[in-house]
C-alpha cells in the first residue's frame, strides 16, 4: 500500500502564498534560487506556483528523549508543515508553522533545504518496499532542533504496525541513515546524547 501524504491544510497553503511576496525581497531566496524568486516575482507565474510535495513537521526536546521513555514520540510536538517549492530545476523548502491545535498557520523559515531531495527519494523508495507495504503508514517528519536530526517518521493510525523512523542525512554519529529504526532504538540511540547535552547547557535546553 503506497504511503499517505495527508494533503496540507488551506490555511497552510494561503500562510505559504501570502508570503511569496516577502520571500521575493529576501536576499537569501535570490542568493540559493534566483530562477524561482523571479518566478515568484511574477504575479501570474506566483499565483500558480504549487508546492511538489507537502509534509507535516513534528519536533521532539532533548528532555523527551533523555527522559528513558521507550515511546518518547508521544511527546512530539506539530510544529507545522513543510513545503517544497520547485522552478526551472532549483529546490527550495518553506516552513509554515502552527499552533498545537493546528490553527495558527504563519511563515517560519525559507531554506535551500538539503535534505529535501532525499526525503523525495525516500518516499518514492518506501512506496516500492515490499516489506512495508502491508501497513497503511502515513507519513512526517520528525525534528529534534538541539542535536540537528531529522527523520521521516512512519506512523499507522490503525496502531496494527509499529511506527518507523528513518533519519534523513547529514545524520548524527549515533545513527544511520535510511535505516529503519524502531521507536525504541532510535530513542535508546540518542538518549544518552541528549542527557549530555542537557546536562552541559542547562535545564531551559530540553524544551527546544
Amino acid at each position: 500500500m503506497p504511503i499517505d501524504i495527508p494533503p496540507a491544510p488551506t490555511q497552510s497553503i494561503e500562510a505559504l502564498r501570502s508570503a511569496f511576496p516577502s520571500l521575493i525581497n529576501r536576499p537569501a531566496l535570490t542568493k540559493i534560487a534566483p530562477r524561482l524568486a523571479a518566478a515568484l516575482a511574477n504575479p501570474s507565474a506566483a499565483t500558480s506556483l504549487t508546492p511538489i510535495l507537502s509534509y507535516r513537521v513534528y519536533t521532539l526536546g532533548l528532555s523527551d528523549l533523555a527522559s528513558g521513555e521507550s515511546n518518547g514520540l508521544r511527546a512530539a510536538k506539530p510544529a507545522g508543515w513543510r513545503h517544497t517549492l520547485s522552478s526551472n530545476g532549483e529546490v527550495i523548502t518553506v516552513d509554515v508553522s502552527s499552533d498545537q491545535s493546528g490553527s495558527n498557520h504563519k511563515f517560519a523559515a525559507l531554506s535551500s533545504n538539503p535534505s529535501a531531495a532525499q526525503v523525495q527519494d525516500e518516499i518514492q523508495a518506501l512506496n516500492r518496499d515490499r516489506g512495508i507495504a502491508h501497513a497503511s503508514y502515513e507519513f512526517s517528519l520528525l525534528q529534534i532542533p538541539a542535536m540537528a536530526v531529522k527523520a521521516i517518521w512512519l506512523h499507522d493510525p490503525s496502531g496494527k504496525s509499529s511506527d518507523i523512523l528513518i533519519p534523513v542525512a547529514p545524520v548524527r554519529r549515533e545513527l544511520i541513515a535510511r535505516r529503519k529504526y524502531q521507536v525504541a532504538e532510535f530513542i535508546d540511540a540518542l538518549r544518552d546524547s541528549a542527557a549530555r547535552i542537557l546536562s552541559a547547557d542547562g535545564p531551559g535546553k530540553g524544551s527546544t
